[in-house]
C-alpha cells in the first residue's frame, strides 16, 4: 500500500528523494519528517521523503501518513513484514528513480534521529559544487565524531569500517555509514546490480563498493552521529556475522585476483 501526497508550486526547484527505512520509528518519525522537510524547503530544495516502513506494530506507518496529509512532500510504503534494511533501500531506490525520475539526488537516512537534517542539507549543497556522485555522512573524517557513542559501539563501527576496506579497497573512512547523497545518474548505473545484494546492514557496504566499480566519485562529508531520540537499535549478533562473513569472503576473492 502506498500514499503519495504530490507537490504544488516546485517548478525549477533542487530535487532530492529521502529514503527511510523504518520499523517501530513511530516517536522519531513525528518529529523527523517535518524538520528534514523544512530545513531543505527553506534552502530552496523540493524533497520527497519516501519512508519504506516493515509492517511496524508501532504505527509508524500511520504516523508518517500523518505527517504526510498535513505538510505534503512525504510517501509511505506499507511492506508486509520485516523484509529488511537492504530489501527496503532497494525497494526505496526503485520507486525513487521510477516514479520520481525528476529528482537530481537519491539520498539514505536513518530514521532515529541520528542523522541531522541539517547535515544532510549541507551534503546535498557540497554534492552540487563538487560535482560528487556520492557524499557520504562520515563519523571518520575531521569534523566527524560520536555524539555519547559508547565504547563499545565505537569499537564496533571501527572494526567494521576497518574489514570493510581490507575486503574492498575502497579508501572511504566511513563505509558502514547509511546517510547518503547519491547523484540519481550514478544509482541508474548500478540499478540492476542490487538485486543479489544481502538484505542487513552489509547492504551499506555492498552498494559504496558497486559505486566505486561503476567509476563513481565519492566524498566524506563530517557527520556529527547523534544519539538515537527514541526506541532501540536494530543491530544484533546476526547482523555483525553476515557482515563479518561477507566481508571475509570479499577479502578471500579479492587475495586470489592478485
Amino acid at each position: 500500500m502506498l500514499l503519495s501526497i504530490g507537490f504544488i508550486g516546485f517548478a525549477g526547484l533542487r530535487s532530492a528523494v529521502i529514503v527511510i527505512p523504518t520499523y517501530n520509528e513511530a516517536e522519531n518519525v513525528r518529529w523527523l519528517l517535518p524538520e528534514v522537510l523544512r530545513v531543505l524547503r527553506d534552502a530552496g530544495w523540493r524533497p520527497l521523503i519516501l519512508i519504506v516502513d516493515d509492517n511496524s506494530p508501532d504505527g509508524t506507518a500511520d504516523a508518517a501518513e500523518e505527517v504526510a496529509a498535513k505538510l505534503g512532500g512525504v510517501e509511505v510504503v506499507r511492506r508486509p513484514g520485516k523484509l529488511g534494511i537492504g530489501s527496503a533501500y532497494i525497494e526505496g531506490f526503485r520507486r525513487a528513480l521510477e516514479r520520481h525520475g525528476w529528482a537530481e539526488y537519491v539520498c539514505e537516512m536513518d530514521a532515529d534521529g541520528s542523522h541531522p537534517p541539517e547535515t544532510l542539507l549541507e551534503m546535498l549543497e557540497r554534492a552540487e559544487r563538487s560535482g560528487a556522485d556520492v557524499v557520504v555522512g562520515s563519523r571518520y573524517v575531521e569534523g566527524g565524531c560520536w555524539v555519547e557513542g559508547s565504547l563499545k559501539r565505537v569499537m564496533i563501527s571501527r572494526g567494521a569500517n576497518l574489514i570493510a576496506r581490507m575486503s574492498t579497497g575502497l579508501r572511504v573512512r566511513d563505509a558502514t555509514s547509511g546517510f547518503r547523497v547519491i547523484r540519481a545518474s550514478a544509482l541508474r548505473r548500478i540499478i540492476g546490480e542490487l538485486k543479489g545484494l544481502r538484505s542487513g546492514y552489509v547492504f551499506q557496504v555492498q552498494l559504496l563498493y558497486l559505486l566505486h566499480k561503476a567509476g563513481c566519485r565519492i566524498e566524506e562529508h563530517p557527520l556529527r552521529f547523534l544519539p538515537r531520540r527514541a526506541g532501540e537499535s536494530k543491530l544484533n549478533k546476526g547482523e555483525i556475522l553476515s557482515y563479518a562473513s561477507w566481508c571475509l569472503r570479499a577479502l578471500m576473492r579479492r587475495i586470489k585476483s592478485r
